[in-house]
């Protein structure tokens, strides 16, 4: 990255004019001015580190301006101030490991996901609904279930305020609640958790459903991570041991995670003569600098189907993994979908259907259309000052569109094919043949209807904004393997 020399004597000038025209002036009247707030050295390397970044490898660097780093108070929100208008991920940390750590599916965590929702517009006062829960996890032992409802948190009631603590506090005794008719109450019930340090699995639900002459292999995935890949291939075998002829794919949850796990997944689903040879799953496009240095340097910024992968894991220990095996070699797919489906969901979708019929069904898709790299000081300083130790920047780099170039889930996702509401407070268990988005893709595959309940009577809630669901989640995150690509050097410092 460029230094700004030119910058730097001026600003040497400015200063040194400054206190030569104070050393020649008389002080007859001296004045008392208020001292100005010194931002401390170190933030300014930060900030100075988040510009470094965003003016060279950012989707969108022609945008970023230089900025005088002894004015900024908190680079955090200067990046989210700065990145670009239709960038809602880009983001700066000072937990550059806990953020990677997240990214494998690892943790502490209760085990559920929720949503959060305002009882109206004029209160804070929350409640939160059980989406589903991770086998094997707190949530799970306690009994807990999709649908299920939380009204108070340690005796107290839950609001936008505290409503994190629902996630990130190390215990909680629930007070959980019934929904009679449109109204919300205790129920006299208080579950007691103690949050622990897991795996949660993604591979949550998955079973063979048989419907006349169809089987149907029905798999809910929640998080794009390497770790689940092994799982995916044994699902997938299973499918195909089972003779499945077709896939109704959950994602209505699924907010992301690693661009490899998409292109691993959908090989095991795409036609065998896309897989065997080696056709484009995803395109990926840089800002114009990035696409001329990788030209030059002879990179091929597409991505291929393949039955053989060979990379190295967050852990930086090689993996060879072959999915031949559970190829299911199919001609369409169905994907259930909601707000919530983002990301490395949304480029499974993008990547495979310019070769299956993917029909989707929910609710509209959440519109994440780029991948990025989470950056650190050694990736880009050759030798990077102490200051910034942790310090990381998940970074836009990459427009992923199909084999012909185009990205339709940009700017605001999939419109679903079928428009289904997903509502937890049903409380079907996902894989549930009555729960109404899972039923209409069975109604599509075989032309018969599945019977389900009339849906809960209840108030329209409004979700708070930006709530999160569950700790840990991939929360809008298409993310490229650690290292895969290395940053041009000539535009490097040598220290920060």
């Amino acid at each position: 990255m460029q230094k700004n020399y030119r910058i730097l004597i001026i600003l040497f000038a400015a200063i040194t004019g400054t206190l030569f025209f104070q050393s020649c002036s008389k002080d007859d009247n001296p004045i008392d001015e208020p001292a100005k707030e010194v931002v401390p050295k170190e933030t300014q390397k930060v900030t100075q580190f988040a510009i470094d970044v965003l003016q060279d490898v950012y989707l969108w660097s022609s945008t970023i301006k230089s900025v005088d780093v002894t004015k900024i108070k908190d680079p955090v929100a200067m990046v989210d101030s700065i990145r670009y208008s239709a960038d809602r991920w880009t983001s700066l940390t000072d937990d550059a490991k806990g953020l990677t750590d997240s990214f494998a599916g690892e943790g502490t965590s209760y085990g559920y996901s929720l949503g959060v929702y305002l009882f109206s517009n004029t209160s804070n006062q929350c409640f939160a609904v059980v989406q589903f829960v991770y086998p094997g996890t707190p949530a799970e032992k306690a009994g807990m279930k999709r649908g299920d409802l939380i009204l108070q948190m340690n005796g107290t009631d839950i609001t936008t305020s505290n409503y994190y603590d629902l996630f990130y506090s190390s215990s909680v005794t629930l007070g959980m609640a019934a929904l009679n008719g449109n109204v919300i109450s205790l129920n006299n019930k208080t579950i007691s958790l103690t949050a622990v340090s897991m795996y949660q699995e993604p591979v949550n639900t998955y079973k063979v459903i048989n419907k006349g002459s169809s089987k149907i292999g029905y798999l809910f995935y929640t998080d794009y991570t390497l770790k689940s890949h092994e799982k995916l291939l044994e699902v997938l075998q299973s499918f195909k041991a089972s003779g499945v002829t077709d896939v109704i794919l959950d994602l209505r949850y699924n907010l992301g995670g690693y661009s490899l796990t998409s292109q691993i997944l959908s090989s095991m689903l795409a036609p065998a003569s896309i897989v065997s040879g080696k056709q484009i799953f995803l395109k990926q496009i840089w800002n114009d600098d990035y696409t001329a240095y990788w030209k030059k340097q002879g990179e091929d910024l597409d991505e291929y189907f393949s039955y053989t992968y060979n990379y190295e894991d967050e852990d930086s220990k090689k993996v060879s993994l072959s999915v031949e095996s559970a190829n299911l070699n199919l001609s369409r797919l169905f994907v259930l979908v909601s707000g919530n489906t983002a990301s490395a969901s949304e480029a499974t979708i993008t990547g495979l259907s310019p070769y299956i019929k993917v029909t989707t069904i929910g609710e509209q898709t959440a519109g994440k259309y780029c991948g990025g790299i989470v950056f650190t000081p050694e990736d880009i300083y050759e030798t990077p000052d102490a200051a910034l130790k942790n310090w990381g920047i998940y970074t836009m780099v990459y427009r992923y569109a199909d084999k012909n170039g185009n990205t339709a889930c940009m700017p605001d996702g999939f419109k679903p094919d079928y428009e289904v509401a997903d509502d937890p407070f049903d409380r079907y268990a996902m894989g549930d043949e009555a729960e109404p988005l899972l039923a209409k893709a069975i109604q599509l595959i075989t032309g018969e209807s599945v019977t389900t309940k009339a849906a809960v009577s209840l108030f329209r809630p409004k979700s708070v904004d930006k709530a999160i669901s569950r700790k840990g989640a991939l929360n809008n995150k298409l993310i490229e393997l650690p290292g895969r690509y290395k940053l041009n050097k000539e535009n490097q410092s040598p220290a920060r």
